[in-house]
């Protein structure tokens, strides 16, 4: 392909015909040639596939499939990046819009890294509040052990990264998360700071959350302060849940990288119990406060802090289990 990168984009779809029409154009209207885009609907009982089918009928490039039975996020995104015959796959939304030179920039930059990724905006247009965070995202596995730090819609990488990827559909953990936490495992992770699509906000998104005020004493730093130690039963309960998983992902990972033997080192302390355990996981926090955290904070005292009482807030980010019923 004359040099070029040889890229499938790969969107799936359910019932999300308000926002498809400007998302599939922006990807038509890219300055990077692309092999082909590949959409696969979930069982929408919308719109959705007679505007797919419409638009596959005038774009050619486009191939549409539709699942018999409903797949769910995971299952849904596996079989359709299993449909990609490029060398390199990059993941769509149904309801973002990408910068025209969105494929053209992350082209360019991904070198012989596995993946790469760039800076995504959010934007509403029917008053659903978001929050526009300018810090750098940190691209560590041990921060991604815990929390995805770059969504999918963001992601362009090499195809052979699924091969390092067993079970992906039953995971309890997102396609994107597992594909990133692979792709940190190899120190393969080049990161544009550029804004590079926008990402809508709105209430039927899947993974709809209200943004939160974190800054010191703020009432979101309260409140995660409160949770944190009220739920730290339950919490814990899902991160160990969460450390199993990871830790799975990466033993089966072939890269002998630091990254991943600390990741794993990690994953062990937190699925131990006791206050030794209890101990060990908070020196190993502090040890690796650099990481922890997003990439731009600066070394502090508060810095510290946060590493110390991270073995109690590390479960925040599960917050929404709260309530539920714990599954295995």
């Amino acid at each position: 392909m004359d040099g070029r990168l040889d890229i499938s984009v790969v969107m799936c779809t359910w019932n999300g015909v308000r926002f498809l029409q400007e998302q599939l154009d922006s990807i038509l209207d890219q300055t990077y040639p692309v092999r082909e885009i590949i959409v696969q609907d979930d069982g929408s009982t919308d719109g959705t596939w007679d505007l797919l089918k419409q638009y596959s009928r005038l774009h050619p490039l486009i191939r549409i499939y539709r699942n018999e039975a409903a797949h769910g996020i995971n299952g849904n995104f596996f079989s359709a990046m299993a449909r990609a015959q490029g060398d390199y796959i990059a993941i769509s939304d149904q309801d973002d819009i990408w910068e025209p030179r969105k494929l053209e920039i992350q082209a360019q930059a991904i070198g012989d890294k596995m993946l790469c990724s760039a800076r995504s905006v959010p934007f509403s247009t029917d008053g659903y509040p978001v929050k526009v965070d300018r810090r750098r995202p940190n691209t560590h596995l041990i921060r991604l052990a815990y929390i995805c730090e770059l969504p999918g819609h963001s992601m362009l990488f090499r195809r052979r990264l699924l091969d390092f990827i067993h079970d992906g559909e039953h995971s309890m953990l997102y396609y994107d998360t597992q594909i990133l936490d692979v792709a940190a495992a190899a120190e393969s992770i080049v990161y544009v700071d550029k804004s590079l699509v926008h990402f809508r906000r709105h209430a039927e998104a899947a993974t709809a959350s209200r943004p939160l005020q974190t800054r010191l004493l703020s009432m979101g730093a309260l409140e995660y302060v409160w949770t944190s130690l009220i739920h730290h039963r339950r919490l814990q309960w899902e991160v160990r849940r969460r450390m199993m998983t990871v830790k799975a992902i990466l033993e089966a990972c072939p890269f002998d990288t630091v990254s991943r033997r600390e990741a794993l080192e990690m994953c062990s302390l937190q699925l131990k119990r006791g206050p030794w355990a209890a101990l060990k996981r908070i020196h190993f926090f502090v040890r690796h406060s650099h990481v922890l955290f997003h990439a731009d904070e600066p070394r502090s005292a508060v810095r510290w802090l946060r590493a110390i009482f991270f073995n109690w807030s590390c479960g925040y980010y599960y917050r929404a289990y709260i309530g539920q019923p714990k599954t295995t």
